[in-house]
């Protein structure tokens, strides 16, 4: 195992510097009220991880009648993360999905959260739609400190 920086491209994929609340637009009113409580308590990129590792009431079970594993729920934020750094910082397994950002000439936006949510739900193993809250706060943080910044802290581990 070796640690690997971020491949280099000329052009970098960039996101558009939207305000929190044009981020908001994406996700649906039950949503929109729940993020916003969750970012008001935690700040934003803890809300987006309590967001995808929230298990519901205590002592419940999942569809099938097995109970939640505490340990799979804490991996979703890991996994969220490990992809969306992969994908935003120009890992090589995401090539395609970059050059299609690329090519068209564009940025990451509004527009995109939802092809963003559909690249990475197989991945995480989660249903698009619950990506979706998670990748508008961790979007807004990424913007606002700019992606070259945010991808000089990313190391990937090849295994």
């Amino acid at each position: 195992m070796y640690i690997r920086k971020p491949h280099k491209r000329n052009v970098m994929i960039e996101i558009d510097s939207l305000s929190l609340e044009e981020w908001y637009t994406c996700l649906k009113p039950y949503q929109k009220i729940t993020i916003e409580q969750l970012v008001s308590k935690y700040g934003e990129e803890r809300a987006a991880e309590e967001w995808l590792t929230a298990r519901g009431p205590i002592q419940t079970v999942t569809f099938g009648g097995t109970q939640t594993n505490v340990t799979e729920t804490s991996k979703y934020w890991s996994r969220f993360k490990d992809e969306f750094d992969k994908l935003i910082c120009g890992h090589p397994d995401y090539d395609k999905e970059q050059r299609k950002f690329l090519t068209a000439g564009k940025t990451i936006g509004l527009g995109s959260v939802t092809a963003l949510a559909n690249w990475l739900a197989p991945i995480i193993n989660m249903a698009p739609a619950i990506l979706v809250p998670a990748l508008v706060l961790v979007l807004h943080t990424t913007a606002k400190m700019g992606i070259k910044a945010y991808c000089s802290t990313k190391h990937f581990t090849n295994k």
